[in-house]
Formats: C-alpha cells, structure tokens, sequence
C-alpha cells in the first residue's frame, strides 16, 4: 500500500488537478491520496472563491481522500515559504509515500540539480546571491540570476516558468528535510495556471473563476459534483481583494497617526524598505488597486506587492517566520473534509504521525508556541474571511472554532 500527497489551492478544483491525481495512482499504484490545500486565502495574496471547508469538499468529490489546510502563515508566502510549510507538515505524517506536483517541464535532473544548490547553498551560490542582493534585487530574483549565473543563461526557460519555480522549492524542501517521501512531476496539460481564457477541457484556475465572473457555464471545465459544495457562491460576485481595502488603509492610518520605535509595518513578512517608504507616502484615501499599482516597482512584483497587504492585514511578522523555522514548522493538521470510507486512513495519520489531527475545533489547545501562533492566525483569517463574505456577500459561514469537518460520500 503506498499514499501520495499533493499540495495546492483548490481555486476551485478542476479537470487539471483530477488528471493529476488520476496520472498520479497509475505511476505510484496508491490506495490513498491526501491534500494540503490552502485555507481561505490564496499565495497571490487574495481571498479564495469560496471557503476552505467549501473547497476541501469539493477536493473530495474530486477523488482525493482526505484534505488538510495549509496554516495561513505558508499558504500566503512566498513559493518557498508555501513549499516548505507544506512539505513539512506531509513528512511529519509519517506515512506518504510520493508527493505529486505540477509543471511546465519534466526536467526532474535539472530541477535535482538546482534544488540541490539551493538546499547545500555552496559558497559560489552564496557570492552570487550576495552581489545581486547587494545591488537592489529583491531575493527570488537574486536567487534566479545566481542559478542562471552558475549553470548558464539556457536554464532561465526552465527556472522562470511558474510551476516549475514551485516545484524546484518543493523538492529543494524535501532535500533540507531529508524526506523520504519520493517527488512525481507530471507535465501540466493546459495552457499555464495564469491563462486567463478557457481553452479546453483542461483550462486554467485563473481562466475557469474568469468564466465564473462572465456567467458562463463552467461545467465541462471541472469534474462532476465537484461544483455541489458552492452552491452559495457560484452565482455571487467572487471574493475580491479590493474588499480588503478598509483593512489595509486602517493599518497605514495606525502606523502614521501613532508613532512608535517600530511600527507592525516594519515588522510585516516579506516588507522591504522600498515598499515601506512607498506605504508612508502614499496619497491616502485609496482604494486597494491603485495602492497596489502605487507601490509595484521593476524590483517588485505585483503578487509580492499584494501579498505584503495581506500579511499587513493578517499581522504576519517576520518573527513569524523565524519562528516557524526554528520550531518544524507545525504542530498539528487542520481536518477539513473527508471521504467516508477512508476513516482509516485519518486513523494510520493519528498513530504514525508526530502532528495532532485537528477534528473537533473547540477542543484542541496548542501545547507549543508554534502551534499557537499558527492556530491564533489560521482563527485570524478565517473571521477577517467571513466578515468579507458577509459585508459583501451577505453570505454568512461559521467561525474556525463553530466550523465541523465535512466528511463525504462521493
């Protein structure tokens, strides 16, 4: 019996990530396939097309067996940060066998060789990524421009794809974890996660929550049931990061109005001083898009940019981070669905694993300070989530602590 392990989003799910699965059992012969999905805001820094539970649910009419969440603090960094935080927590299960992931490329000896130099960080890396650093670009690009630097310029139609970027992290995770767990690449089918126009059975995310926006019917798109759990979302205006803009402004009005030695700002994951300075003088009132083009640079990417918003909305520090690191990352696993005859599997979790399954939300206490902090930011936005949904949506869901696993027969 082997188990294969897939982190993702859900956003929503679709015919791409079924293909996957299904590609995945053929090579691996699994009995069972586990997720790690992201909660209810997504790596780009915006809030998901329906909650996690909705979306786990989903996932499991999909075929998966069981769906866990990524903590808030991994599932809004950065392709690293999202990549370690998953793969952490999938090796302290302690019974998955293959992790599957999705890219542009079946290059697994380049994606080796590159993980390897961002796992061992030799000296010649080390130089590289310092120099780059050292004249203004930020650390994902300095990082690029050093692995271009040691194994040729050729490698940049590889490392710059967005998929391949986030498996090259997984598997550079898995490295400084001395996982056992075995990666599978599978070359994605469709056009590219961020194409935004339906092109087949196999469409894109960003194009299906497109055709959602458009009222079309998106049906063919995804696999059968898989849209019953959104019934009350799918023909409502989509969650929008422009909600978000009350929060953000009120964190900037804060940081200007009341002076302190060091701000939240200051301490904001992923804030660089560039942005910082930009934020302090930013013509205020404003709506979160034209804050966003305000503060996006040649350095900085938009998604970082909307990332950054959303961490100072959430209050995730780079304490927070550090934190993480130094303590492996969790201490538990968040149950959000379930598929009924696969019981066991949670039971096999429980008895090998070194993390607590979270099933009865009002009964668990963390018992260490990560565990905490991560519990206390997963609560976080989960309510800052819901009041989004209900000032806009009318739409009105459970608190984290209220909120029951869904367990399923699909």
């Amino acid at each position: 019996m082997s188990i294969v392990g897939v982190i993702a989003e859900y956003n929503p799910f679709h015919n791409g990530h079924k293909y996957l699965l299904d590609e995945a059992a053929k090579i691996t012969r699994s009995e069972y396939s586990i997720s790690i999905m992201s909660g209810n805001f997504m790596q780009r820094g915006t809030p998901a097309i329906a909650d996690k539970y909705s979306r786990a649910e989903s996932a499991i009419y999909g075929g998966l067996d069981a769906v866990f969440e990524l903590p808030v603090l991994y599932a809004t960094g950065s392709s690293r940060d999202f990549a370690m935080g998953g793969v952490a927590l999938m090796d302290k299960m302690n019974v998955v066998d293959y992790i599957v992931f999705g890219a542009e490329d079946e290059e697994m000896g380049i994606f080796d060789e590159v993980s390897s130099i961002l796992a061992e960080e030799p000296e010649e890396y080390k130089k590289q990524l310092n120099d780059y650093i050292s004249k203004g670009l930020s650390f994902p690009a300095a990082s690029e421009k050093a692995i271009k630097k040691i194994m040729g310029e050729s490698i940049n139609e590889i490392i710059s794809k967005p998929n391949n970027i986030l498996v090259i992290s997984y598997i550079t995770a898995l490295k400084k974890l001395n996982s056992k767990i075995k990666p599978i690449i599978i070359r994605r089918n469709d056009s590219g996660y961020l194409n935004s126009e339906l092109t087949g059975k196999h469409s894109s995310a960003t194009a299906i929550r497109n055709a959602i926006t458009d009222g079309k019917d998106i049906t063919e798109y995804v696999p059968k049931n898989t849209l019953k759990p959104y019934k009350n979302y799918i023909k409502k205006e989509l969650p929008d990061a422009n909600w978000l803009t009350p929060y953000i402004n009120s964190r900037i009005i804060y940081d200007r109005n009341l002076k302190r030695e060091i701000s939240m700002l200051d301490m904001t994951l992923d804030m660089t001083q560039e942005i910082l300075n930009r934020l302090r003088k930013a013509p205020l009132p404003t709506k979160y898009v034209e804050l966003a083009d305000y503060l996006k640079t040649k350095n900085i990417t938009m998604t970082r940019v909307r990332r950054i918003l959303l961490h100072m909305v959430l209050g995730i520090s780079k304490d927070d981070r550090e934190l993480a690191k130094s303590s492996g990352y969790g201490e538990y696993l968040n149950l959000l669905a379930v598929n009924k005859k696969s019981t066991g599997l949670i039971k096999m979790i429980e008895e090998k694993g070194a993390l607590t399954i979270i099933n009865k939300k009002s009964e668990f206490k963390p018992q260490t300070e990560i565990g905490s902090r991560l519990w206390d930011l997963d609560k976080l936005s989960t309510d800052i989530y819901n009041q989004l949904l209900y000032e806009n949506l009318k739409i009105r869901n459970r608190g984290e602590l209220t909120s029951t696993v869904k367990t399923v027969l699909p």
